[in-house]
């Protein structure tokens, strides 16, 4: 949805994705190279092999370097981490560019677009008055996406991880009974692709 639907990314594009290392991060690389982009991403060293094997055409260690400095003329952004590094990421966007955020703020147009009623929707505008500020300043459309269940998506990407095209990164598998510690290990954010939960 945030590729396809609102980035609308085509081939020889150039898109930053975020926290390349992660859950989100992993599909979004071998997605956006499926689509013929070029991927630049953020990731520590011990995640740099990994998101280099996934497809990465560019990686910025985001330890050591500073990604706003380093990558410009972007076509698109699309970020998984909100606040300062969403708030930075206006700035490698070119005119014209997209930014799409599963973790920053909704806006206006989100509330506009999911019938929010007028109340909700002023205060969503109220909230992100930084971003929409940023969105005028750099001429980037800055979309916040709260995903929609789509059979038809979910059987789209099911296809690809079918005939190899995406391959799934699983970090670690957890029982149904350490539930509480896969949920420590994930909010301790250094999960490399996905975290599974085995029911049975």
């Amino acid at each position: 949805q945030a590729l396809t639907d609102i980035l609308q990314l085509k081939k020889g594009q150039k898109i930053l994705i975020q926290a390349g290392a992660g859950g989100v991060g992993t599909f979004a690389i071998q997605l956006a190279k499926l689509m013929g982009a070029t991927v630049a991403t953020t990731a520590s060293e011990a995640g740099a092999n990994l998101v280099k094997s996934l497809g990465a055409d560019e990686i910025i260690n985001y330890k050591t370097e500073k990604f706003e400095e380093i990558l410009k003329n972007y076509d698109a952004v699309f970020d998984t981490l909100g606040d300062e590094i969403l708030e930075k990421s206006f700035g490698i966007i070119k005119d014209g560019g997209k930014l799409v955020s599963v973790s920053g703020l909704p806006n206006a147009r989100f509330g506009k677009e999911y019938g929010s009623g007028f109340f909700k929707t002023l205060l969503f505008s109220a909230a992100s008055h930084k971003l929409t500020g940023l969105e005028k300043k750099h001429n980037v459309q800055y979309t916040f996406l709260f995903m929609k269940p789509s059979g038809e998506q979910l059987r789209i990407i099911a296809n690809f991880i079918e005939t190899g095209k995406i391959k799934p990164i699983i970090d670690k598998v957890f029982s149904f009974k350490d539930a509480q510690k896969a949920m420590e290990y994930a909010e301790s954010g250094r999960a490399k692709g996905k975290i599974i939960l085995k029911i049975r």
